[in-house]
């Protein structure tokens, strides 16, 4: 029995992103906004995208 994905899953990448945003510019801040924008759209876009592979892989078994 396949575990379904949960549904709030997609709905961390905001919170993700506002922590690594936050994280970026209090310890990497010599990187500047690039490095800052960088982490946090990887951050935030990671549960979304793990939501949609995780869903993908239980409809497909």
């Amino acid at each position: 029995m396949k575990m379904r994905p949960p549904t709030w899953l997609p709905w961390l990448g905001p919170a993700l992103a506002a922590g690594a945003g936050a994280l970026a510019g209090r310890f990497w801040l010599e990187g500047g906004f690039w490095t800052v924008l960088i982490a946090a759209l990887i951050c935030g876009f990671a549960p979304i995208v793990a939501y949609r592979i995780w869903k993908r892989l239980h409809h497909r078994g």
